[in-house]
């Protein structure tokens, strides 16, 4: 026995299956467009949003951490340098105390020579005083005595000469010491004792004591503003009454400078201080 056939869809059932179909395709095409729609419109808004801090926090951080490398490698450098410098004042330190130890000693020798000098000063006022008394006596028999004026005379002279000289050997220390202000009393000292002798000092000596007091004048006016000039004149002045005043050389005139002042031979080479 056959089966029935299947009854064949209607017309209307069939488009009714197509449009149920068309929906389902339109609505799979609504919802693929509103995806793509969501990604491209919402791509950008969550890249702005979310990635784009996250990279810009990122790109900072890196940025800081370069920063922080920097700073820290600078302030290595800075310690190192500090190090450096420290261990370099250490050495100072080091060699300002031995300097100052080496001063000290220099600075006690000083005072010992001053010492020396001040007691040969003493001596010689003395003696003065003594040859002041002996020129009253000699004075009073003047047309007895001539010849032992003459002597006096000479022997008083020496004297003046020798006090001379050894405040001119204190004056030195004095300006070693850079004390001026008794340096200057020593030198003035010095320089008047040798005024008192311009008048009776011998011809042929009379240039050279001029010359020395000259030295004596430029060293008062040079000091205190110009100690190391004032030292070479009274080294020069001291050299020339030690060497018991001796000629000066005739200067030689050349074209150059035919007025220049006669420079002495002690100028150039002036011995150390006694």
């Amino acid at each position: 026995m056959s089966a029935d056939p299947k009854p064949t869809p209607s017309f209307w059932s069939r488009m009714g299956r197509a449009f149920v179909k068309i929906l389902r395709v339109l609505l799979i095409l609504a919802l693929i467009a509103g995806v793509v729609a969501a990604i491209y419109f919402g791509t950008p808004y969550l890249y702005e949003r979310f990635i784009l801090p996250i990279e810009e926090n990122t790109a900072r951080l890196e940025e800081i951490e370069e920063e922080q490398a920097a700073e820290i490698e600078q302030l290595t450098g800075q310690i190192t340098d500090l190090k450096s410098r420290l261990a370099d004042l250490e050495t100072r330190q080091t060699t300002t105390a031995q300097t100052l130890a080496e001063a000290q000693g220099e600075i006690t020798a000083l005072e010992t020579a001053l010492e020396s000098q001040s007691e040969t000063l003493t001596q010689l006022d003395a003696l003065q005083e003594a040859l002041d008394t002996l020129s009253l006596t000699v004075s009073d028999n003047e047309s007895l005595l001539e010849e032992g004026s003459v002597a006096l005379a000479e022997v008083q002279r020496q004297v003046t000469l020798s006090r001379a000289i050894e405040m001119l050997s204190r004056a030195r220390l004095y300006l070693f010491e850079s004390n001026f202000g008794l340096a200057s009393q020593d030198v003035a000292a010095a320089r008047d004792l040798l005024l008192t002798l311009q008048s009776d000092i011998p011809a042929e000596k009379s240039e050279s004591l001029q010359e020395v007091i000259s030295r004596l004048d430029r060293a008062l006016n040079n000091l205190p503003d110009f100690p190391v000039i004032a030292v070479d004149d009274v080294d020069i002045a001291w050299q020339l009454l030690v060497n018991n005043l001796p000629e000066l050389p005739t200067p030689t005139p050349t074209p150059e400078s035919v007025n220049e002042t006669p420079i002495p031979t002690e100028e150039v080479t002036p011995t150390a201080t006694p």
